[in-house]
């Protein structure tokens, strides 16, 4: 399977779509691992339950939109969006290595060094940059700390 590309034609049937693991989960969101049958490409799809966040449907439509708009290589844009029932599904780029937690967790048990850290952070800032340079605030940046025992 190759990894989504930006620009080509994803359909907005979920009958396209085969839903796997579960990948991530947020207050009013949970993200999948699936595949996009016609492309024969894995795609990471973000459900939002409309009737939980139902109070914001203007701010969900203004961050889709936004994120469909993104063009900068450290941000993840958006495919294409859709509802399905009383979800609307986000679909995205899936990003196999996981999250900077969860290569930290399974790779560095004993953390980072400062100079990855660094690094990382540099581009967590270019970024923000480019969202403020559009006009746009990233709402929920977070910095996950946890104890290793």
């Amino acid at each position: 399977m190759e990894r989504a590309p930006r620009n080509r034609g994803f359909p907005t049937d979920p009958k396209e779509y085969k839903l796997y693991e579960e990948v991530g989960e947020g207050v009013s969101a949970t993200v999948y691992r699936a595949l996009c049958v016609p492309l024969n490409t894995f795609v990471a799809i973000k459900v939002l339950d409309l009737e939980k966040c139902s109070s914001d449907l203007d701010g969900i439509r203004r961050e889709v939109q936004t994120m469909s708009l993104l063009d900068h290589p450290n941000l993840l844009r958006a495919c294409c969006s859709f509802a399905n029932d009383h979800q609307l599904w986000v679909v995205m780029p899936f990003m196999a290595a996981g999250s900077a937690l969860h290569i930290i967790k399974t790779n560095f048990p004993d953390g980072f060094e400062e100079a990855v850290i660094a690094t990382l952070l540099w581009e967590v800032l270019k970024a923000l940059v480019y969202l403020h340079s559009q006009g746009h605030i990233h709402r929920d940046v977070k910095i996950q700390m946890e104890l290793l025992s």
